[in-house]
């Protein structure tokens, strides 16, 4: 559990999005799914509502992965992860918005029998997110400066230390998200765009797996500073920026083709903020290469043991705290189960 109330709150909030926006989201696709079968529907309307289940998907998949990096933000104390999902829940306030238009065509002239509108579970959407990202801003201005200053303390006052440990919360930050837009752009072009007749389509099946290995290989050359891996990881990331530079070019160059008609807004979105995340992963990638060896590792394992410690520390409390209540309830049954 998170060890301050702002933490705690933090965590919550953002389990309360994602709880009510997941919610929304399988309403939405239990409407969809039901208008499918809709014959007297355009060919347009059709193949709308046959991609909508995917865009749903992916903002389902941004709520989950959301709350994970959330609950990592806070375990590892990495504060500048705190401002990334601020800016990230910002976008998705952003998409929400595109998405109110979308689902609103797909669904226009269709029956249901839910007693709720269409127009207000969509205008829900972006209303939740933007409530939250309002306690976003405060609850991570606050925890920045607690962690912040619980960071400082350990580091000590050495500015290269403290320059050092900056950049490295910032590479991981660029990992982890490369994460979801690697795999998002991926799920959308296989689902929507590539058929399974295709070469390209098991081409982009295999390069998914093969991505996610590649960041979690960046992930470790910077945990233990290996320079052999993260050389591997820096000519993987070129390769995967030639990937999504060929992949932009191809979705603008098919603007006006069925295959790209109704899903190039999105591709382009994604395929522009990996190339972003991919161009900033590969700066930060040779700024920490050329700090391997100067103490950053062994201030971040002192970082971590002190906080392991402090957890065991705490959990031994709280288990002799629950064996002295433990004690005292069954000396209480006793002395009245005892004879008058």
């Amino acid at each position: 559990m998170p060890d301050s109330i702002a933490c705690r709150l933090y965590v919550l909030v953002v389990l309360i999005e994602t709880t009510i926006n997941l919610a929304i989201e399988g309403d939405l696709y239990l409407r969809i799914r039901d208008s499918q079968s809709d014959q007297q529907s355009s060919s347009v309307a059709v193949v709308a509502l046959r991609r909508m289940p995917v865009y749903l998907a992916v903002f389902a998949m941004a709520h989950v992965f959301q709350f994970v990096m959330a609950v990592d933000a806070v375990y590892a104390r990495n504060t500048l992860q705190f401002i990334f999902l601020t800016v990230f829940n910002g976008l998705l306030v952003i998409y929400a918005a595109i998405q109110i238009g979308e689902v609103r065509a797909a669904l226009s002239g269709s029956d249901t029998d839910s007693d709720i509108p269409l127009n207000v579970l969509t205008t829900t959407i972006p209303i939740v997110i933007s409530v939250a990202e309002v306690f976003f801003i405060g609850l991570g201005w606050k925890i920045y400066h607690e962690f912040g200053w619980k960071v400082y303390k350990f580091l000590g006052a050495d500015r290269n230390i403290k320059r050092m440990y900056a950049s490295y919360q910032i590479y991981e930050c660029l990992v982890k998200f490369d994460v979801f837009f690697w795999a998002g752009f991926s799920v959308q072009f296989i689902w929507l765009v590539l058929q399974n007749n295709d070469w390209e389509y098991y081409v982009t099946c295999v390069a998914l797996p093969l991505s996610i290995v590649l960041l979690v290989e960046g992930h470790l050359a910077a945990k233990h500073e290996n320079k052999w891996m993260m050389g591997t990881f820096m000519s993987g990331c070129v390769g995967a920026l030639i990937y999504f530079i060929y992949k932009l070019i191809r979705v603008l160059t098919n603007i006006n083709t069925d295959a790209f008609d109704l899903t190039w807004k999105s591709l382009t979105v994604f395929s522009v903020i990996a190339i972003v995340l991919l161009v900033a992963t590969m700066i930060f990638s040779v700024v920490l290469l050329r700090n391997f060896g100067k103490g950053l590792k062994q201030a971040c394992a002192f970082i971590i043991s002190h906080v392991c410690v402090k957890r065991l520390l705490i959990f031994e409390f709280y288990q002799w705290r629950k064996s002295k209540i433990i004690d005292k309830v069954r000396l209480y049954m006793v002395v009245q189960q005892a004879p008058r």
